[in-house]
């Protein structure tokens, strides 16, 4: 059952992580580490308007999610992340507004200082979350239909 949802997670972190880029146009900056184990620093980063009261959790996937309960300040605060060696891990941050008003709260997380995934939202009582997973290696690490055991079709099913 674990290796089932490993496989959903990382699928929709693929998917996730293509759909976000942080460049111009949705480019994804160079140079980006592939994975949070290799990068040097992991860091979820909460910014917005000053004053917007904010809750949440973030962390890795596999770890203790830490719980936030702050006020965005003046300067952004940064949270570092724990990636532990050697585990295919991905990071995670959600946030939401704890009180009323159409305030700005971010959520951003980065890798060596470059920001990998983020998002805002300007909505009462709002929510951000940024999930970055390890990208999945080239194609033909994939398998394919042909190597997947499928029911022959030729089979009658037990409820005919």
């Amino acid at each position: 059952m674990f290796g089932v949802r490993l496989v959903l997670v990382l699928g929709l972190g693929v998917l996730l992580v293509g759909c976000s880029g942080s460049g111009e146009r949705g480019e994804t900056p160079d140079n980006l580490p592939s994975s949070p184990e290799e990068a040097g620093k992991v860091v979820v980063r909460v910014s917005g308007t000053e004053g917007t009261a904010y809750s949440g959790t973030y962390g890795t996937i596999e770890g203790t999610l830490q719980t936030v309960d702050d006020t965005v300040g003046a300067d952004p605060t940064d949270y570092d992340v724990e990636v532990e060696e050697g585990v295919a891990d991905g990071v995670t941050a959600g946030f939401q507004k704890t009180q009323p008003g159409s305030e700005e709260l971010s959520v951003e997380i980065l890798a060596d200082d470059k920001v990998v995934v983020e998002s805002k939202t300007f909505a009462e009582f709002g929510a951000v979350n940024a999930d970055w997973f390890p990208q999945i290696g080239p194609s033909d690490e994939i398998p394919s239909d042909d190597d997947i055991p499928f029911e022959d079709e030729d089979t009658v099913s037990e409820e005919d």
